[in-house]
């Protein structure tokens, strides 16, 4: 009885999320999303996956941070790619929410993308694959392939740029999540060097806890040089 409780207020605060940041979403999904996170709490308990320990913290800061997206998000747009996604954040969220558009997860960390293939797997979606593989080397049969590439959190951008800049194909976009525009600035060599520029920024603010959230959008305006990425760590110490 109590786990049926638990599961209507988990759903109710969902619903009050969603409401409040004008997300629309049909029950379907929504049972979806409140699987994966039953998953990713308990495998969390295990194996450190996120340090946000609550389920209604995980709902905010994760999911909703994820869905986002969805306001910046073209219809047109099919393929992405989301490189660092930890547990599955923002692109098993997104894959849940457009069955209809492709995702490739990609993360170095083996368990985790373990973990996203047993969500993958409990959940029977159709659109997601994953990898392992390291950025350098998947980049060699994956060169601008894709509309739109993802990264939520930490990553330096003029770092991270260099990374996926190359994945996308000219005209698609690369929306990065940063918690703070510091890192625009010196990021200029970067978008230079890659024929990127940031073109939008939109700022957002989550439901309850009122954290601002921005969403950058960088086009890539011409195809980037087949030097990048640079060999591994190299990015890394000495940025663009």
């Amino acid at each position: 009885m109590e786990n049926i409780n638990e599961e209507a207020n988990l759903r109710e605060y969902f619903l009050n999320l969603l409401s409040k940041s004008e997300i629309k979403m049909p029950n379907e999904k929504i049972t979806q999303m409140l699987k994966f996170l039953e998953l990713l709490y308990n495998k969390n308990q295990i194996m450190n996956l996120t340090a946000i320990r609550d389920k209604k913290g995980m709902l905010e800061k994760h999911f909703i941070d994820s869905l986002l997206l969805t306001k910046v998000i073209n219809d047109d747009e099919k393929s992405f790619i989301d490189v660092g996604t930890g547990a599955g954040f923002p692109g098993l969220v997104l894959a849940i929410y457009y069955p209809e558009k492709k995702y490739l997860l990609v993360d170095s960390v083996r368990k985790k993308i373990e973990f996203i293939n047993e969500v993958i797997k409990e959940l029977n979606l159709q659109n997601v694959t994953t990898s392992f593989e390291r950025s350098e080397e998947l980049i060699k049969d994956k060169r601008e392939s894709f509309d739109v590439a993802l990264c939520r959190g930490v990553a330096n951008l003029r770092i991270i740029l260099e990374y996926m800049i190359p994945f996308i194909k000219v005209n698609g976009r690369f929306l990065p999540q940063k918690l703070n525009l510091n890192e625009v600035e010196e990021s200029k060599n970067a978008l230079k060097i890659l024929n990127s520029k940031i073109n939008k920024t939109f700022e957002f603010k989550l439901p309850e806890s009122k954290d601002t959230r921005i969403i950058l959008e960088i086009i890539k305006l011409q195809k980037t040089n087949v030097k990048y990425p640079r060999k591994v760590g190299i990015p890394v110490k000495k940025p663009l």
